[in-house]
């Protein structure tokens, strides 16, 4: 309750105010600024300062962005390497890309895929767990139409697969796990085999419903079919390896996969067939003495046998030697030297 200033109170007031009373002037602290900060102070009190960010506790992120970004980018080779497989195994040009690469629960995996679908448990062995599979029916049918010899036309009306038709598109399985494996080979050695497979997504249990995991979205486009593969990474599997998902490993990674790749073409290059000859030059011919030759006839040489020859490669000198007999008695060439390029 404020305090009532009782008539003498009031009235000194006035008088100190009419005699000019001023209060004290403040100190010299009271004006003091602080001292201007370093550029390194200051981008020392820039790290001290405290980011906020929205955080769902119901759904915590287990995986790291690095970690996030190295599987962005090992699916995505996955994808242009299943799309060459596929197009290869159906004989049709096919279309496989990365959507997406999201953390979510279990559940609503579940609740996001359709049902009836094509629904697989993989196992990874050595490590423990499972992934799961799934592929639209919108895709699975057209392309099992397609592999029976049909324009792979998706259905009117979606229903269960049979028995036969699993057996069938089976193939397909072996494609996906195959480069699959191929993918994953720069992180961990996985032996990727089907483990269960159903109709209805409710009937397999990878994880708890609760638990988190990684899917990766892929979409396979077939002429005018489009449809949907999801491949669901339970988060705890990958915690033994999380250490080999960093951005640093993961470019070494791609370094050696280029690596891998050159040498792998070069040793393809080295079952190529060549011709090689050596070649004795230095004559010049006109047309109509070539076409005049026969059997028997002498054509002069400005070069002896026994000289300094090309050995030419498919028509490109390389390497330079001489002619001479084995053991054999059968003509040889012997390198002496590699020809220079000029």
């Amino acid at each position: 309750m404020a305090k009532i200033l009782s008539q003498e109170e009031v009235d000194a007031l006035l008088k100190s105010h009419a005699k000019g009373t001023k209060a004290p002037a403040p100190g010299p602290a009271a004006f003091e600024r602080p001292a201007p900060m370093t550029p390194a102070q200051r981008a020392k009190k820039a790290q001290l300062q405290k980011k906020v960010g929205l955080y769902n506790f119901r759904r915590p992120d287990r995986v790291s962005r690095e970690q996030m970004r190295s599987l962005h980018f090992m699916h995505d080779r996955f994808a242009r390497n299943f799309s060459s497989s596929l197009s290869a195994y159906l004989r049709t040009i096919t279309e496989v890309n990365l959507v997406s690469v999201e953390q979510l629960s279990y559940q609503e995996f579940l609740l996001s895929v359709p049902d009836p679908t094509c629904f697989n448990a993989i196992s990874i062995r050595p490590l423990e767990g499972a992934f799961a599979l799934e592929v639209n029916p919108q895709l699975v049918f057209p392309i099992i139409d397609k592999m029976l010899g049909g324009p792979g036309e998706p259905l009117k009306s979606m229903r269960t697969m049979t028995d036969i038709e699993q057996s069938i598109f089976d193939g397909i399985l072996k494609l996906i796990l195959d480069d699959l494996r191929e993918s994953w080979k720069g992180i961990i050695e996985l032996d990727f085999k089907i483990q269960a497979r159903e109709t209805s997504p409710q009937l397999i249990q990878i994880v708890a419903p609760n638990e988190v995991v990684l899917l990766v979205v892929f979409e396979v486009k077939m002429g005018s079919v489009v449809g949907m593969i999801n491949l669901a990474i339970p988060s705890i599997i990958l915690e033994p390896v999380a250490s080999k998902f960093d951005q640093e490993m993961y470019t070494g990674y791609k370094k050696s996969v280029n690596f891998e790749e050159a040498r792998l073409l070069i040793e393809s290059l080295k079952k190529c067939p060549m011709t090689a000859c050596a070649e004795i030059r230095g004559t010049n011919l006109r047309l109509a003495d070539i076409l005049a030759l026969q059997p028997g006839d002498i054509v002069p040489l400005t070069k002896r046998f026994d000289a300094v020859l090309d050995l030419a490669v498919d028509g490109i000198p390389r390497y330079q030697g001489y002619v001479a007999l084995n053991v054999n008695q059968k003509r040889v060439f012997q390198l002496t030297s590699t020809k220079q390029e000029g």
